[in-house]
């Protein structure tokens, strides 16, 4: 049984500034939401899944992802949509967030153009109402494989939707390799004018090999002028090789790391059977040592890779990944990197690294690091 990252922790202020950069925007209900869904009967997940202590792990992604389907219904529809997204950016404002990057995935046609449209319009309005700034990452289904991915950003380069920012790919990492997707992160990049943000190596560390060689060069080499930016969701695995915590350093390739995620969801059992001494390939032969010891972080946040990170140098910044699901929010995933895994630096630093690495317009940049400036001004 894994920790009971539910506890009710509190070290971290409503009053700091937060960025939620890693985040499912169309199944991030409230809990009120939820249960009216669950009345409607839009689920077969009871109450108790919010209301059980240990009900939201997973043994598995498979697991996860299975539960995920099950929620499906739960926002049906552009209304619902736009709703989803304006109360949850409105929650994370309350609780300090200036910014906020949310993911949507592509689907083909119409119903993805409504989509689009209705996160627009929840971000407009919590704008409007709490003054936070948020972009869009377009994501897509590693098991639709790469094809799909480069359809989903060719369609991104011929038509410009408000607030999209960046495009990522998610799902399944044992699939297919990461190499495949080569192609559809150029187009995304240098002709629909994104920033990345796909997720690696959550549950496999060949992943992160094939990353680093397929990654567009400008991306990582762009210049202070350009404001798409590099991330990857997660990144947790490559603590496990000296070679890619240098590799990732390097190149200041910034990592989304989701704390609740990483301890509520279980790792694949090759991952954890990892020895050390032990040599990872990918499938062009590209290959890594384990040399350090996998972290016990799916039992305890307490062994987390966190603080190996920041003592490497690795930029990172903090997300919820899907707060329903996991039983989370920004403010929580700020209070646990320091209360439970281990974070000793200032948690104002995730907020700094966020603004330097979202996806904004210079202008949208300086705003944010004068409300972060404010902040520090005040506090001391």
């Amino acid at each position: 049984m894994t920790e009971a990252t539910n506890v009710k922790i509190h070290p971290v202020s409503h009053d700091l500034p937060k960025a939620e950069m890693h985040t499912h925007i169309s199944l991030a209900l409230s809990p009120s939401d939820f249960r009216d869904r669950v009345e409607q009967g839009r689920t077969d997940l009871g109450f108790g899944f919010i209301q059980e202590r240990n009900a939201r792990y997973y043994p598995d992604l498979f697991h996860f992802h299975s539960t995920y389907e099950r929620m499906r219904n739960l926002t049906r529809n552009g209304e619902e949509l736009a709703h989803v997204t304006q109360t949850y950016l409105e929650t994370i404002a309350d609780q300090g967030a200036i910014y906020a990057e949310v993911s949507n995935s592509f689907r083909e046609g119409a119903d993805f153009d409504a989509q689009m449209e209705a996160v627009a319009e929840g971000i407009k309005h919590a704008q409007e109402r709490t003054g936070i700034e948020a972009r869009i990452v377009v994501t897509t289904l590693r098991d639709r494989g790469y094809e799909f991915a480069e359809l989903a950003a060719k369609t991104l380069a011929k038509k410009s939707f408000n607030k999209v920012a960046a495009f990522g790919l998610v799902g399944d990492e044992l699939c297919d390799s990461l190499a495949d997707y080569k192609q559809a992160l150029d187009i995304a990049f240098h002709e629909a004018g994104l920033g990345l943000a796909p997720h690696v190596a959550e549950q496999d560390v060949r992943n992160a090999i094939d990353f680093l060689d397929i990654v567009p060069k400008d991306i990582v080499e762009a210049t202070e002028d350009d404001h798409r930016r590099l991330r990857v969701g997660h990144g947790s695995l490559i603590h496990v090789s000296s070679e890619l915590l240098q590799a990732y350093a390097e190149r200041k390739i910034c990592l989304e790391v989701c704390l609740s995620a990483n301890n509520r969801i279980g790792l694949p059992h090759d991952t954890r059977e990892l020895e050390i001494g032990q040599k990872v390939a990918n499938q062009n032969g590209a290959s890594v040592t384990a040399d350090n010891k996998l972290q016990d972080y799916f039992n305890s946040l307490a062994d987390h890779p966190l603080p190996i990170f920041e003592e490497r140098g690795i930029p990172v910044v903090l997300g919820s990944d899907n707060p329903l699901l996991l039983n989370t929010n920004i403010a929580k995933e700020y209070s646990l990197a320091v209360a439970k895994a281990g974070y000793a630096g200032d948690p104002l630093e995730f907020t700094k690294t966020a603004v330097e690495y979202a996806n904004v317009d210079w202008e949208t940049r300086e705003s944010l690091r004068r409300q972060i400036a404010k902040y520090e001004m005040l506090r001391h």
